[in-house]
């Protein structure tokens, strides 16, 4: 297992938080006040016309969200006795509480405590949203276990019940393993998407690799399309097999994609095989390769061309989806 970098380590600090009340978290809100002063020291190298809290309330702001409310009312306290030291006149001295330099503090603590409530609301929002997603992935696994249990079922019964009818058995066993296979493939990608050469090479795979010719950049899908195209690449394939150019010992398969702004074409183009003529009716394989991809805003089309069958696609691009809610849980 790869360990985290410290890229990795840092935005897990920031999603998650340090403990609140801890001392490190305190350090961090010490730190953060400590930078904002050397910036404000910094800046009157190059004017004076700065106002005395302006570095503070990103500090308040950091630490409340890394630390929680107590580290950044410690900033807030820290900063607004800071400033009226160093910056309100006269400096470097505690001068007396004059009406400016009271109306400055209640000002800037009135903005800093919104800060720290909006910061503290937004740290139990991430916390809630992290612990659904929690739940949510527990839910999908066990959905997962007991959906792989159920097909194992319905596998045992159906090869039972149809004991006496071996091509409807070898059509129903290949579709259910298809989609059995590719379901274990999805949850080993652990979220992170598949590639379209992979999905093909594993429906593929059963056949003479040396009649295959696989040509196209790498393209990543996520979601349930990787399933939904396993299925109809194993269709594809299953008949290629039975009928087609994989039936045939000078047959060819070629497949090859391309992408295009938001969308990626794919072809597959068999020759070689038997000669191919339009069926007089709809099969319901035929049905589920040029149906199946609707919903996901893709299409498919099957051309049955003497030479042999042609499959055009044409799939969404797809971008990979943000992960950072999966990245753990505050401590609250």
């Amino acid at each position: 297992m790869q360990r985290p970098g410290l890229t990795d380590k840092m935005h897990l600090i920031v999603r998650r938080g340090l403990q609140p009340r801890s001392p490190a978290a305190f350090a961090f809100a010490s730190l953060c006040v400590g930078v904002a002063t050397a910036l404000r020291l910094a800046v009157e190298l190059v004017t004076t016309d700065v106002a005395s809290f302006a570095f503070y309330y990103p500090a308040v702001l950091i630490a409340a969200l890394v630390g929680g409310s107590a580290a950044g009312a410690f900033a807030m306290l820290a900063s607004g006795l800071i400033a009226w030291w160093a910056f309100l006149p006269p400096r470097f001295e505690w001068g007396s509480l004059t009406s400016e330099i009271a109306v400055d503090l209640c000002l800037f603590i009135a903005a800093a405590a919104l800060i720290i409530w909006v910061a503290s609301r937004y740290r139990s929002m991430v916390r809630r949203l992290d612990e659904e997603e929690r739940y949510r992935q527990v839910v999908v696994d066990e959905l997962g276990h007991r959906v792989k249990n159920k097909l194992a079922t319905i596998y045992a019964i159906l090869r039972h019940e149809l004991r006496g009818h071996d091509d409807i058995w070898q059509s129903v066993s290949g579709r259910l393993r298809a989609l059995s296979a590719a379901d274990d493939f999805l949850a080993r990608s652990d979220g992170k998407g598949v590639e379209l050469r992979q999905i093909l090479e594993m429906e593929l795979e059963p056949y003479d690799s040396s009649r295959i010719f696989l040509q196209g950049e790498p393209v990543t899908f996520f979601g349930k399309l990787p399933t939904v195209m396993a299925l109809v690449f194993h269709e594809l394939a299953t008949n290629a097999a039975k009928y087609g150019a994989l039936s045939a010992q000078g047959g060819r398969l070629e497949i090859s994609w391309r992408a295009s702004g938001d969308r990626v074409a794919l072809d597959w183009v068999e020759s070689g095989g038997p000669p191919v003529s339009e069926p007089s009716r709809r099969s319901f394989g035929s049905n589920l390769i040029e149906r199946s991809l609707d919903s996901f805003g893709a299409s498919a089309k099957l051309d049955f061309a003497p030479k042999g069958v042609i499959c055009r696609m044409l799939l969404p691009k797809q971008k990979a989806p943000d992960a950072s809610f999966k990245q753990g849980a505050l401590v609250a």
